[in-house]
């Protein structure tokens, strides 16, 4: 008698040794997390939780704004600047308000004015002088004198490049200051050109309306490189450039280094930001970045690439990390380090992000997103390529300071500290969860599972719960923790056939998972239907 042969279904493993953050494609890594909440990349390749935070300030009821000169902190709260702390009730601004620092000045756009943090001066970066009175003003080659006060020598300085309009054509011209008086103005010998073609050393020239202005051009966004402040403006689709070192003077032009610099594009579109990079400057539309090379105004030259540039609504996406510019466009997160833009968030799958709002820490991208009209955090670690979603908090702005990444909230208006050294009470508990799988073995008969080894070291009175969704169904409860030591866990799951199965882990506290292994065999294949 034949006896058929038995046979033994040795059990298969398969490990996650490596964590490897946020992924919603349609087919991920062993790893990989489909959704999670509050991890991060600080222990990897454990899966672990976010850094704790705390509150850096309450002080400010409103605050919009914010960056750092000199170490300390500058900030727009309902309106009103605040340096360090204290208020400057002379500037009056906006919750609109773009803030960029030069030398010793913080500049503000689009209300032209600048504060120096030295001095605590404040003052604007245009000037004029406008009269429509009948007058007669007396002229030599060089200097203009008005018969009354006119205040030139406090609202110009030796140095600045004006423009005279008036109604006598022959005093209209472009010049630089050489020296000035309350009631003149002292240009270079031979400004006044007409006058000395007349033979005359000085003329009394009636006019009914005269203004000397030292112009600043409306930028949309403003940016500071090699001691220059450079903007763009969608009102002339032209990029500008301030002198050398001097915010005030947008229109020098003296063939010298020093000078202001300015160049009108052909690109169709709306300008949507701009960005310093290591070697060339960079002003984005959205299907376009505009590079600005050289080191002179004589030396400038301008490429413009089309590409997946810079989204509307997102110029606070922008930040710089180890020689790669990050930004938001319609694509999605993109990094440029010279050459074509990349995608860097097709792990995001279908989901659409708006509104992006960035900061950095050095390493870590963080971007504050809205999907579906819904507040995200994410953050993309540099060093690992790798990202993670913390939770759903929405940022109105960024801010490094003091070794520090801070954010202002938009849900209670203070100013958080991303991993503080003094965190809140609510962030020692913290909660969090990560979605695996689902995992699939690759086998086309079903598979039957035995056990889910983990491994994992607890927090103090950290709590744990481990959930299973088998093919696709409703998550079910495996097991709940409260532990306060490492320990390898051994999980049973039903051993029952299954194409795949997701693992749902919950927690509250500090938790740290270093592996997952899932032991199962195939299942023998189903009888065929005869016909």
């Amino acid at each position: 008698m034949l006896v058929a042969p038995r046979y033994t279904f040795i059990p298969k493993q398969e490990r996650i040794l490596e964590f490897k953050g946020y992924n919603k494609k349609s087919v991920i890594d062993d790893g990989e997390m489909r959704n999670m909440y509050n991890l991060s990349s600080d222990e990897y390749p454990c899966l672990y939780q976010r850094k704790p935070r705390g509150i850096y300030s309450e002080a400010y009821k409103n605050p919009t704004a914010m960056i750092v000169k000199d170490k300390k902190l500058a900030v727009i709260s309902e309106g009103q600047f605040y340096y360090d702390g204290t208020l400057y009730p002379a500037l009056k601004l906006s919750d609109k308000t773009q803030m960029v620092a030069i030398n010793t000045r913080i500049c503000f756009f689009p209300e032209k004015m600048f504060f120096n943090v030295k001095t605590g001066e404040v003052g604007n970066l245009s000037s004029n002088v406008v009269s429509e009175t009948t007058m007669t003003l007396t002229v030599t080659s060089a200097v203009i004198t008005f018969p009354t006060s006119q205040g030139f020598d406090s609202k110009f300085a030796v140095g600045d490049a004006v423009q005279i309009t008036a109604s006598d054509e022959r005093l209209n011209v472009s010049a630089v200051i050489q020296s000035l008086t309350d009631t003149s103005i002292i240009f270079q010998d031979e400004t006044f050109i007409d006058v000395t073609a007349e033979g005359q050393t000085e003329m009394q020239i009636e006019v009914t309306n005269i203004e000397v202005a030292r112009n600043c051009p409306d930028l949309d966004y403003v940016m500071e490189s090699n001691n220059r402040l450079w903007g763009v403006s969608n009102t002339d689709n032209t990029i500008y450039a301030c002198k050398l070192g001097d915010p005030t003077n947008w229109g020098y032009f003296q063939n010298t280094t020093m000078d202001s610099y300015y160049a009108e594009q052909g690109t169709d579109g709306e300008w949507t930001g701009c960005a310093a990079y290591s070697t060339h400057l960079l002003f984005f539309k959205e299907d376009y970045i505009h590079k600005v090379y050289g080191s002179k105004p004589s030396t400038y030259q301008i490429e413009t690439a089309q590409c997946h540039a810079l989204e509307k609504g997102s110029s606070k996406s922008i930040a710089i990390i180890n020689e790669t510019v990050l930004y938001k466009s319609r694509l999605g997160i993109m990094a440029y380090a010279g050459g074509v833009p990349r995608l860097i968030s097709d792990n995001f799958g279908t989901d659409v992000y708006t509104d992006a709002i960035a900061g950095t820490d050095g390493i870590k991208y963080y971007v504050s997103v809205r999907r579906e009209g819904s507040p995200e955090l994410l953050v993309f670690d540099m060093e690992r390529f790798m990202w993670h979603k913390e939770d759903s908090v929405r940022a109105r702005d960024f801010a490094y300071h003091n070794g520090k990444l801070l954010f202002i909230n938009d849900a209670d208006n203070k100013i958080y500290e991303m991993a503080s050294d003094n965190p809140m009470a609510s962030e020692t508990d913290i909660e969090w969860y990560a979605e695996l799988g689902p995992f699939d073995e690759y086998l086309e008969d079903k598979k039957v599972y035995s056990q889910l080894k983990m491994r994992l070291s607890f927090a103090k009175l950290s709590e744990l719960t481990v959930s299973i969704s088998i093919d696709g169904g409703e998550w079910e409860v495996l097991s709940r923790f409260v532990n306060d030591r490492d320990k390898t866990e051994m999980l049973p799951i039903v051993p029952r056939r299954c194409d795949k199965f997701a693992i749902k882990l919950e927690g509250k506290g500090y938790c740290k998972i270093e592996s997952l292994v899932r032991s199962y065999r195939q299942g023998s294949a189903k009888k065929g239907v005869r016909l």
